[in-house]
């Protein structure tokens, strides 16, 4: 089935299960770049810190990867076009966003891009969806909360740290990220 025929919720995760693999597209080769693939942890995080652009939904479908930002804009695009309501959301935890999308009077949440969190749980409020994603995240951890940033839309072409940044305002968590990785080069 083709990405425009998709009717439901649980068919846009099977498409995007089995034509969206977790990776980015460079901004400097524009070539494809997979953690699994590359099979080399640091080079794959240089690479991505460095030339990570957010791809708008039509180049995501294109290219077939995305990390959790592309991923996320490729689901919005599509319960927005099938007049979902949706909520996006960040996390400094792992640097992840989320989407929830309302279905009558239960909410959802949509995770395609933690292997061990994917898929669709419901909820019968968009706060139980959200405390019932953050205990998933949680539940290996010493960890009590997570801090969670609500987000609207996402300046598309952007690169990792302005993505963050644009997400978490006046923290400008993205600034401070990129300091710490560029202290951590420096070493």
């Amino acid at each position: 089935m083709t990405f425009d025929k998709l009717e439901n919720p649980e068919q846009l995760y099977t498409y995007m299960k089995n034509n969206i693999k977790y990776g980015f597209v460079s901004n400097k080769d524009f070539k494809t770049y997979a953690r699994k693939e590359l099979n080399n942890d640091t080079l794959y995080e240089a690479l991505l810190f460095n030339t990570y652009y957010l791809q708008r939904p039509k180049e995501c479908l294109k290219s077939g990867y995305g990390i959790c930002y592309d991923q996320v804009e490729l689901e919005r695009y599509w319960f927005s076009s099938h007049n979902y309501e949706v909520f996006t959301y960040y996390t400094p935890y792992h640097n992840h966003v989320f989407l929830v999308y309302k279905d009558g009077a239960n909410y959802y949440s949509f995770e395609r891009t933690i292997e061990k969190y994917n898929g669709i749980d419901q909820a019968t409020s968009l706060d139980d969806a959200i405390t019932n994603y953050k205990r998933k995240q949680l539940k290996d951890t010493s960890m009590l909360d997570i801090d969670l940033y609500q987000y609207e839309s996402l300046p598309f072409g952007c690169n990792i740290y302005e993505l963050i940044d644009d997400i978490t305002k006046e923290k400008k968590l993205g600034t401070k990220l990129k300091q710490r990785i560029l202290k951590i080069n420096s070493i």
